[in-house]
C-alpha cells in the first residue's frame, strides 16, 4: 500500500501565500538592517561611504558614514558647517548650483572642478589650491593602514564610526 503524496487543494495555495509572506518579510528586515547599518548596495556587494571634512595637516575635523549608493552631495549640507578657512575644496561630486551658492553664503571660495556634464554656468578652478585636495585622500591612505576599518569587521553603524574616530584619535595624536 502506497500512501498517497498529494496534498489537498486548498493546502499548497496556503503554503505558497506563506512562502510569498516569508519572503517579504525577510526582504524587509533585510532593509531595515541594512539602511541604520550605513550598508548600501553597489556592483560590488555591500558597501559604505565614508565622507571627512579634514584640515591642513590631513587630521579629521568631521566625518559621516552613508550606504555605498547614496550620492556625496547628499551630504555636503552636513559637512559644511564644519569646514573652516577661506577655501573648501572638494572634488566634482559637490558640484551643484546649491551647494556652490552654501559655500560662499558661508563666506569661503568655492574649489571645486566642473562636472564633466556640466554645459551652464561653468567656473574657472584655481588648479594650484586644487591640488591641496590630496590631504583627504592621505586621511583616507592614514585611516586604511588600521585593518579593522579598511575592511569593516563592525556590523553596525554605531560601532564602525566609533571605530573610525579611535582611529582618528591617534591619527590627531601622531
Amino acid at each position: 500500500m502506497r500512501a498517497s503524496l498529494q496534498t489537498p487543494k486548498g493546502q499548497s495555495e496556503r503554503r505558497s501565500r506563506w512562502a510569498l509572506w516569508c519572503v517579504a518579510e525577510l526582504c524587509a528586515a533585510i532593509e531595515c538592517a541594512v539602511q541604520p547599518n550605513a550598508l548600501g548596495r553597489s556592483r560590488g556587494g555591500f558597501s559604505t561611504k565614508l565622507h571627512a571634512v579634514v584640515d591642513t595637516k590631513a587630521r579629521p575635523l568631521h566625518i559621516a558614514l552613508t550606504p555605498g549608493q547614496q550620492h556625496d552631495s547628499t551630504m555636503a549640507e552636513e559637512l559644511l558647517p564644519h569646514a573652516r578657512g577661506r577655501a573648501f575644496i572638494a572634488d566634482t561630486a559637490y558640484d551643484a548650483d546649491r551647494i556652490i551658492a552654501s559655500i560662499r553664503g558661508r563666506g569661503m571660495k568655492p574649489v571645486i572642478c566642473n562636472h564633466p556634464t556640466r554645459k551652464y554656468n561653468r567656473r574657472r578652478s584655481n588648479r594650484a589650491l586644487y591640488r591641496e585636495r590630496y590631504l583627504v585622500e592621505v586621511f583616507f591612505h592614514n585611516l586604511k593602514r588600521f585593518r579593522a576599518i579598511g575592511t569593516r569587521y563592525e556590523k553596525t553603524a554605531q560601532n564602525y564610526l566609533a571605530l573610525i574616530h579611535l582611529a582618528s584619535a591617534c591619527l590627531w595624536l601622531t
